[in-house]
This record gives structure tokens, sequence and C-alpha cells, in this order.
């Protein structure tokens, strides 16, 4: 995930590094990643991230190499073309702006900026980065860049621009803001938190889903009454396990927009119990694994003590992308591959012209 991309920098530069950062600004057509796609290439010439591959990320590294001397910006417009698209296995061309920004470790405002992103990251906090977009910027200068706290402190100054009068309420997690009396553009990221997701049951099944779903960037918490199941030695890479009543897990638990909650527990009675105190939270998806059958006793008995069918149609259930799964390994992809889904934007259906 990007927020991976951040932290990296921050690395890199605190480390004494001299890096070239390089964002997707712009596309038109079928190109290879969407806008906000970034990646890092250092002195080295190692490349972290991705932009898309193939010719398109030859031909940046082979200008990002070129900035480590000139140390200036610049921006790259790229086009596909039907003959590059074919040998890219693609249907048809685009074309691609990107952004290639050489960051030094000499430059303190960049540093300090980068550190305070890592820090919101790591503290789970949202934020905004505003960068100035125009060719032959030097890594050294200054007010080209600005980050917007979640309490809407800021850090950094963009010169020639008042901040106070853009409005970034907008649900773009990247826009590329134009100035016609400037000769720059203004290129918005939103860094969001990352999501969360809320494992009830540390089971075989559990197992998989933790280790899927942390690696393609999602915090994980796992909640069991199991100490010889919900432990470190099995979970080694989630970011908290709780060891405790499901019941009281949820008194302890810090629920949010931000949350997916996974019922994947031992029995039916632990099934309804979470379940019931899910639907109570402000969490922006339930799944709850098991068969058709059970899912509707569930169902029937929650109906029963009050709860309406509408809220129990929000409930994914039985949890999972239909894609016939039977192993542990098979549903944890399933399930993971669910949760993408829907945490990405819903792509546009594109008429077929023949």
């Amino acid at each position: 995930m990007e927020q991976d991309i951040y932290s990296k920098v921050n690395e890199l530069l605190l480390s004494g590094q001299k890096i070239v950062l390089v964002r997707t600004i712009r596309r038109s057509g079928s190109t290879p990643r969407g806008v906000g796609s970034m990646c890092i290439i250092t002195e080295d010439e190692k490349l972290i991230g991705t932009v898309g591959g193939g010719l398109l990320e030859y031909q940046v590294q082979e200008q990002a190499i070129k900035l480590f001397k000139e140390e200036k910006s610049f921006i790259y417009r790229f086009h596909l073309t039907a003959e590059d698209s074919a040998k890219a296995g693609m249907i048809c061309g685009g074309d691609v702006d990107l952004y290639l920004e050489p960051l030094s470790p000499e430059n303190s405002e960049t540093v300090s900026i980068f550190e305070t992103i890592k820090n919101h990251i790591d503290n789970n906090k949202s934020g905004i980065l505003v960068t100035k977009i125009e060719d032959g910027i030097h890594a050294l200068d200054t007010k080209v860049r600005m980050f917007i706290k979640e309490d809407g402190a800021t850090q950094g100054i963009i010169s020639q621009i008042n901040i106070k009068e853009i409005d970034f309420k907008g649900n773009c997690p990247y826009e590329l803001l134009s100035f016609d009396e400037q000769k720059f553009d203004l290129f918005v990221e939103k860094i969001t938190l990352n999501p969360e997701v809320i494992i009830f049951g540390a089971g075989h099944v559990s197992l998989f889903v933790a280790q899927l779903a942390k690696m393609v960037g999602f915090k994980i918490i796992v909640v069991d009454d199991r100490p010889q199941f919900a432990n470190k030695q099995r979970f080694p890479l989630v970011d908290e396990i709780l060891i405790t009543d499901f019941k009281q897990a949820f008194k302890q638990l810090n629920i949010s927009k931000n949350s997916h909650i996974l019922i994947i527990t031992r029995g039916h009675i632990h099934d309804k119990v979470v379940l019931q105190l899910a639907l109570g939270t402000s969490a922006s998806y339930i799944g709850m694994i098991g068969s058709v059958k059970k899912r509707n006793i569930i169902y029937r008995t929650l109906m029963e003590e009050g709860f309406l069918k509408e809220e129990l149609e929000k409930v994914y259930s039985p949890v999972g992308l239909d894609i016939n799964a039977e192993t542990p390994e098979e549903i944890a992809v399933s399930i993971v591959g669910e949760l993408i889904k829907k945490n990405r934007p819903k792509k546009k259906d594109k008429q077929l012209i023949l």
C-alpha cells in the first residue's frame, strides 16, 4: 500500500540517502496503474514500489538516474502507443504523466515533513500531503510541499498559494489541481488510515486470513478466549491480540468506520454473540463464515430478539467471494479478496466497441 512508500521515504532520508520519488499524477486511456501509484528509486538503482512495470517503469528508472546528478524535478509525459501496448499485452494505449521528484536528506524541511507523515501513519492518523508540481524544482528548495494534519494544523509552506482557499473535502484520494494564474499544479494526496480487520476466532482459517490481510496492508487484531490459539507464536505478524471473552472484547476495542469485523469463531453460539454485538457498532463491514443454513438459523434467532431484516442484510455471509473455496487457505483468499473489493473504488463499466 502507498502508506509503506511514505514510511520508506522517511527511512531512506533519515539514513542519509538521496532518492527519487515517482508519482503517477495524471492518466488517460489504458495504463498499467492509476493516479497515485508510487515508487522510489535509490542512487544504487534499486526500485521500491511500482508505477506499472514494463516499458513505462524502465524508462522512468532511466530518467531518475539522470536526476540524481541534476537534483531537479521532472514531469515525465509517457505515451503508450498501440505497438507498446501489444508488447505489454494490453488492449489499447494511453497517456500517463509522472512526477519525478529528487529528495535530499540535506533538506531538513523535506525530512521533517516525511517524518511527520510516518508518525501519523504509525499512530493511525490521517492527513493530506500537498506537493507543488513543476519542472526544475531543486531538491534543496523549500516552500514546495505542505502536510495538513488530522487536526487541521499545517506543516510546511507552498509559495504563491493560500492553502486556506483550497477545498480538500472531495472524496478522491489523489487529485491534481491546476491554477490558471500560476505555471504549476498541486498534487493532493490524502493519506488515509490503514483499514483495520478485527478477526473474532483464532482457528485455522483465521490464521491464513491474518497472514494474507496483513500482506495487503490491513491492520490486524485477533480476538479469542483461548491463549493456546491466540498467541504471537501462531500470529507473529498481527498488530494486536486480545485474549478475552468475546463479549468483553467489544468493551476494549475502538471500532470505527475504518473497522472490518470478521466472525470466524469455533461455533454457532459464539458467532451469534459476536454478530449481535457487531451490529451495534459503526464498523463498515461485518462478515460471518459458515453455510447459508447456519446463517439463516442465526438470523432467525436475532430477528426474534428484535433485530431488523434490513440490518442483517448488510452482513456479508457466507463471507468471501464465491470462488468455490474449500481449504482454509482457499477460504482465506476468498475472504481477503472480498475485503480488497470492498475497499477499492468501484471502476466504471466500459462499453464494448466492435
